[in-house]
């Protein structure tokens, strides 16, 4: 008795702490899941998915509205080179090969900040636009017909809430739209909707919520009522310098970028296709904190593709000041990102990706659910 009773003294202190380390396990995953849930209501309430790293950023942001600016201001000097460039740019239509009905189109809303707008580029070096790859919907200056594709692009494209002040140079649109086009065969409706020196602050407004969505919408219902099929609707965005120049928090980023892409969804963009930014030309790493963010954004939300990581091959030498590429840099950035928008389009998944900046291959993404 003496011997079994010592047995069951050595095995009891071992049967305890196995129902101890069972009760944690089982504590743990009752917290992962209570956590799991909150996060997926919180996602829910955010017009997220659970999984995103937007799941948990805050629906309203304190930014205010920006100031007017006067559209007339420094448009007298506009060179006399793009004035004449942009004057010759044709009224275009997009049609079968038969000229008799008209195509489906894809309709791609261009938005972001100085390098989107192309102020270091230089629209004499940027490619013709091939034939039949699309038009421009000038949804400010001429909502009553298609452009052909001319750079500058978006030139004219001006507003008080959104005013680029006519120093646009060369972008990189008219390369995108060549690429997506070779790829897909789908004519693009590009539609300018930049300007320089914004932070995320800036997107989240109303004003300029409200004047993204009626640049996008003026070019759906027109498209529409002129007998276009309106096939895709994107956004490719390329934006978070000034989020790192003006110190913007990241969990503020975030929460300005839940606000604004939610808005476009609200109104029709199925997508938001992410050009990341790349650096500036004295410190590769300048912009890092936001590099990251953008890109587990989109590793983690269906709902944002990442479409470019191009600039961050590119140094000082393609730069034409601090914060500007040059359009060498905005050509192959915009070819890059347009085959990427197309396998996109095409396969309805994300592309395969290198990250530039740490030599990874970011894979294609199969989300549960989808």
């Amino acid at each position: 008795m003496g011997k079994v009773s010592r047995v069951k003294n050595r095995i009891r202190p071992v049967i305890y702490l196995g129902a101890v380390v069972l009760l944690l396990c089982i504590i743990i995953v009752a917290f992962l899941a209570v956590k799991k849930y909150h996060r997926s209501v919180q996602a829910r309430a955010n017009g997220t998915v659970p999984e995103s790293i937007l799941a948990t950023a805050s629906g309203t942001v304190a930014v205010s509205d920006p100031e007017l600016e006067p559209v007339s201001a420094n448009k007298a000097n506009i060179s006399p080179e793009i004035k004449k460039k942009l004057e010759e740019a044709e009224e275009t239509e997009i049609k079968t090969e038969d000229k008799t009905t008209a195509v489906s189109v894809d309709l791609i809303v261009f938005a972001g900040q100085s390098n989107m707008a192309g102020w270091g580029g230089d629209a004499s070096k940027a490619p013709a636009l091939t034939e039949g790859a699309g038009g421009e919907f000038r949804s400010v200056s001429d909502p009553s017909k298609l452009y052909t594709i001319t750079e500058p692009f978006g030139f004219y494209e001006n507003t008080p809430i959104m005013n680029d002040m006519f120093i646009k140079r060369g972008t990189l649109v008219t390369a995108f739209v060549n690429a997506y086009y070779k790829e897909t065969g789908v004519p693009v409706v590009a539609v300018s909707a930049s300007k320089g020196g914004t932070p995320s602050t800036y997107w989240a407004t109303e004003a300029v919520g409200e004047d993204v969505k009626t640049r996008y919408l003026n070019a759906k219902n027109w498209l529409k009522e002129n007998g276009y099929e309106v096939r895709n609707q994107f956004l490719v965005f390329l934006q978070g310098e000034n989020d790192v120049i003006e110190n913007v928090s990241t969990e503020q980023y975030l929460s300005d970028i839940n606000v604004f892409s939610n808005k476009m969804f609200y109104c029709g963009i199925d997508k938001f296709l992410m050009i990341r930014i790349g650096a500036t030309n004295t410190d590769p790493d300048a912009y890092k904190r936001i590099l990251d963010v953008q890109t587990e954004l989109c590793r983690t939300d269906p709902r944002f593709v990442l479409i470019s990581t191009l600039f961050s091959n590119f140094g000082a030498d393609h730069m034409t000041d601090t914060y500007h590429y040059d359009q060498d840099a905005l050509n192959a950035v915009g070819t890059d990102a347009g085959k990427n928008a197309a396998y996109f389009a095409i396969n309805r998944r994300d592309p395969q990706i290198m990250d530039y900046r740490t030599g990874e291959l970011f894979e294609p993404i199969v989300y549960e659910g989808l």
